[in-house]
């Protein structure tokens, strides 16, 4: 899927990375907040264009002809406790940014999982979220993709790309970006790379993956973690590389779980701010 129209919002964008010595440095130009402040890889500005993206600028829920909203409980494969809704309670937008929110009622929590699935999917292409996740223990947002359809099977068959996880009572301050498929999922993955984060409960922070035919890199800020390339296997290359059909993407705030971990008591609300989902293409 690709729409071309242009849709880079002037306020957002006004600030530019400046590379010096290969490294993204991102700067503030006068007037612009911590908000607006932007890092996108070079390579990224000089060879793809942006052909989809939701600002957020909306208020109230988010833009039907771009998400659905996947609902229910049941633990979602991982143990987790939330019930998915789609009452505003859970995700809303306002100021420029969608707030993914998971709340305690009594004894049972309420979530959000937001997915373009029918709306917008994507073969290949940079895809950057911007975005501030929840620290708390018990927390588990994640930023993430999954087939549009499952040509070789249920999961993990057909892939998965999480560009983002974060759970602190697994990992501490760092945030993980995953590839899970056939010969390599769950806790033993194909790839699987960690990065600490600063404050990012506090401070914006860009997560991205470059995924094209031959790859798929992390990003972090601006920069690189790590790569995993397409093995190109003579046999059975899916079994590595189911990367090669049409994906969607999909962004929740998950509570407890495999990963999550106990919830804090004292816990009454989490909440993920996302201020874009940018795809840029050749």
């Amino acid at each position: 899927m690709e729409n071309k129209k242009s849709i880079h919002r002037i306020s957002k964008m006004i600030c530019l990375p400046v590379l010096a010595a290969g490294a993204f440095i991102a700067i503030t130009a006068t007037g612009c907040s911590d908000k607006e402040v932007k890092t996108l890889p070079d390579f990224v500005e000089q060879t793809m264009q942006l052909v989809w993206s939701d600002e957020f600028d909306n208020d109230g829920p988010v833009n039907p002809d771009s998400w659905e909203y996947k609902t229910g409980a049941g633990g979602w494969g991982n143990n987790e406790v939330q019930n998915y809704t789609k009452e505003e309670a859970n995700s809303y937008c306002s100021d420029g940014t969608l707030k993914i929110c998971a709340v305690r009622n009594g004894h049972k929590w309420t979530s959000a999982r937001l997915v373009t699935q029918y709306h917008q999917t994507f073969k290949y292409g940079y895809i950057e979220f911007r975005a501030k996740i929840p620290t708390q223990n018990g927390t588990w947002p994640a930023l993430w993709m999954m087939p549009e359809r499952s040509k070789y099977g249920t999961w993990p068959r057909s892939g998965e790309i999480d560009v983002m996880e974060f759970a602190t009572a697994t990992w501490g301050d760092k945030a993980y970006g995953t590839i899970h498929c056939r010969n390599g999922y769950g806790g033993n993955t194909l790839s699987s790379v960690g990065v600490p984060v600063s404050k990012p409960d506090k401070k914006w922070h860009t997560y991205a993956v470059d995924w094209q035919e031959d790859h798929i890199s992390w990003y972090y800020d601006g920069e690189l973690l790590t790569t995993y390339k397409n093995p190109y296997l003579e046999k059975d290359n899916w079994m590595s590389w189911p990367f090669d059909q049409e994906f969607h993407i999909i962004m929740n705030l998950a509570m407890g779980g495999t990963l999550g971990g106990d919830i804090d008591k004292k816990l009454e609300k989490a909440v993920m701010e996302v201020d874009y989902v940018r795809v840029y293409q050749k």
